[in-house]
Parts: C-alpha cells; structure tokens; sequence
C-alpha cells in the first residue's frame, strides 16, 4: 500500500494509457500514425512500470535482487531516447506522410543506439548509474547529466523541426506539436531538480493524451490528407449559407494532368501535390474564403470577396513560384457562380462546376493546338 501511495501518479498515468490503448484497438481503421502511437503507447507503460521497480528493488537483499534492480536501471535508461525517436517519428510522419523516410532514419534511433552503448560501457566503468552488490543500493554516475541532455535534445530537436516545415500543417498543429514536446521537458526538469517527483513519464502520457484528442480522433468536418474541410463540411456550410440568405459565391477547381503525377512520380508526390494545393488555396482565400477537399483532385472554395478573378491570379502566381516542381509545373481549371436567392445547393455547384469544366475544355484545346502529333511539323 505504501508504493501505492508513492506513486500514484504513475498509477493514474498507467491508467491513462491503458485506456487509449482500449481505443485504439477499439477503431478497425488502422493508420500508420495510430500504429505509432501504440508503439509509444507501449513503450510509455514499459518506463512507468519500470520507474517504481528500481526504487522498490532499491536496497532490497533477496536472492536475484541486484539482477532486478541493475536490470529495471539499464531499461529505465534505455527506454528514453527510445520514446524521443518514436516521437519525433511520429510528427515526422504527420509532416511527411511517407514510411519509407522514417525507416531510413531508423525511427530516429539514432539516440538509442548511442545509450544502448553507454550502457554497455556502464557494465565495466560506471557512467551512468552503478549499484552496490554489497547493499543493492543504486547511485548516479558522472553521466547522468549528460543522458537528460541527449533526451531534452531530441526534443528540442523535434521543435526546431516542426518550426523549419510549419508550412506543411496548419499553425494550431504546429502549436500542438511544440506543446507536445514542451511539456516532456518541464516534466524531466522537475525530476532532474527533485527525484521523488515522478513527473518524466507522467508527462510524456499528457502529451500523448493532447495528441490523441486533437490529433488522432480527428474531427468529423476535417479532410485527413490536406487538413481542408471534407465534401460533407461543404455541404452543411452550403446549405445553412442559402437558408440563412447570406450573399456569397462559389469557385470549383479540379487540378489539371494530376493522375499523370501519380502514375509517373507515385503516390506520396501525389500526397504532396495535394497538401501543397491546399496549403495555397488557405493562403490566398483567408480570411475572405473556405477551401475544402471534396475528394481526389476536386476542390472548392466557397467565398465572400468581389476580387475572385485576381485571387484566381494570385493562386496560379503562387505556384508558379514555389519550390515543389511538380506544383510549379502544376495547372488547374476553375469555374465560379455567385449565388442567387432562386437557386438550390445543387444548381449553385452545377453551374459553377459548368464553367470550370468549360475552361478545362478550352485549355484542352489550346494543348492540343500548341502541342504538335507525331510526325507533324511545327
């Protein structure tokens, strides 16, 4: 009853985990980004576990006692830089969307590895910790200062990170991400300046416990890819615009060779076409406009500016100078409808997506004319 009490906090925290994992297991939709949660889901409850063992098993003498104890210690140790690298992979992932890269970096491991060494070292030459075999008793070595900088460093690390592509997410993920990393470090101050304050892990779980909420059990009206609002957002703010006889216009646009992109240069170039797009739809149409996704290449930005024609402008402007190639190289046709009293959701989007697909006829047209066939001569 009495380490019950000690840590408590541990035990809420336990908890706490617990119950995401029943979530997760919960969903049959499976994500990459949920499985990397799980991941650090797992490897959190390992070091709260762990971290009540070494202090119970401290100064203990019974027999397997120093195994218990120097063994709970090398974990402890281990599992830190562990956690970092699964987190910085996770943002990583949110950022890139692309597999592949993180096991290139090898789920940012990089730290691991090198405490993994250190604790063999610490086998022979105490570095980081020792324990008496005389009294089973642990104490600090020299290097213990230096393993919380290695693991505040991923961190800080991992916000420098998300400030260098914060133009890949929205800005309240952005700040998401830099709170998610903050609050592990004040929770590792605390416990460098008092140890019996239990605060290292307990606050990687309130992180995680942030990022589930608001990142994981995404909202409802959200697109997952591209962060605009979805098909189903658009039709509720259609339709309450027309009920409420609000006075406002609606612009279609569907990109252009996109399938080309995806056949010749894969999916995740694909992915980025289409985050990139939608990152210059927001930054051109706010705060005058909503973008949405309504699927595959479709988008539509309902609008209540009286200078569409020179945003259309600015956001083919915008691409031409950005530093993706493939959306400097990217062309879209769009069609817009200011709305009338007497029209319906419906006849809106008809007649806009009617004047985007003309357009879209026209610089067919003028490919096909600029563009000679095989064998012919210009």
């Amino acid at each position: 009853m009495r380490y019950a009490i000690q840590f408590q906090i541990n035990l809420f925290a336990l908890s706490i985990l617990l119950i995401l994992l029943a979530f997760i297991h919960t969903s049959r939709i499976r994500t990459f980004s949920r499985q990397l949660v799980e991941w650090i889901l797992l490897t959190t409850a390992i070091a709260i576990i762990m971290e009540p063992l070494t202090w119970i098993f401290d100064g203990k003498l019974f027999v397997g006692a120093y195994a218990w104890e120097y063994g709970t210690n090398f974990v402890l140790f281990l599992i830190g830089p562990v956690i970092g690298g699964l987190l910085m992979s996770y943002v990583d992932y949110r950022l890139f969307h692309n597999p592949q890269r993180l096991k290139k970096r090898l789920y940012y491991q990089g730290a691991s590895l090198l405490t993994f060494a250190l604790l063999v070292v610490n086998m022979f030459i105490p570095v980081y910790f020792t324990v008496r075999m005389q009294t089973n008793s642990y104490s600090s070595g020299p290097f213990k200062a230096f393993h919380y900088l290695l693991i505040g460093s991923i961190y800080l690390y991992c916000i420098g990170f998300v400030t260098k592509h914060r133009k890949r997410i929205p800005n309240k993920e952005a700040l998401i991400y830099i709170l998610f990393f903050f609050i592990p470090i004040a929770g590792m101050l605390l416990q460098l300046i008092n140890s019996k304050l239990h605060f290292s892990w307990t606050s990687v779980v309130l992180a995680l416990l942030v990022i589930y909420i608001f990142l994981e059990t995404t909202p409802s009206d959200e697109d997952f890819l591209t962060k605009l609002y979805n098909r189903n957002s658009f039709d509720t703010h259609l339709s309450f615009l027309i009920q409420s006889d609000k006075q406002f216009g609606l612009l279609m646009l569907d990109l252009n060779s996109f399938k080309q992109i995806n056949d010749q240069y894969g999916h995740v170039a694909g992915d980025e076409v289409l985050i990139g797009f939608a990152h210059a739809l927001k930054q051109v149409f706010h705060p005058n406009g909503l973008a949405f996704r309504l699927g595959g290449d479709e988008f539509a930005v309902i609008y209540t500016s009286t200078t569409i024609e020179k945003q259309i402008e600015e956001l083919r402007n915008l691409l031409i100078h950005h530093t993706n190639p493939h959306l400097a190289s990217l062309s879209f046709s769009s069609g817009y409808h200011v709305y009338e009293p007497s029209l319906t959701a419906d006849a809106l989007t008809r007649l806009a997506d009617h004047a985007m697909y003309e357009q879209k006829k026209v610089m067919k047209k003028i490919l096909t004319e600029v563009t000679p066939t095989v064998g012919q001569t210009t």
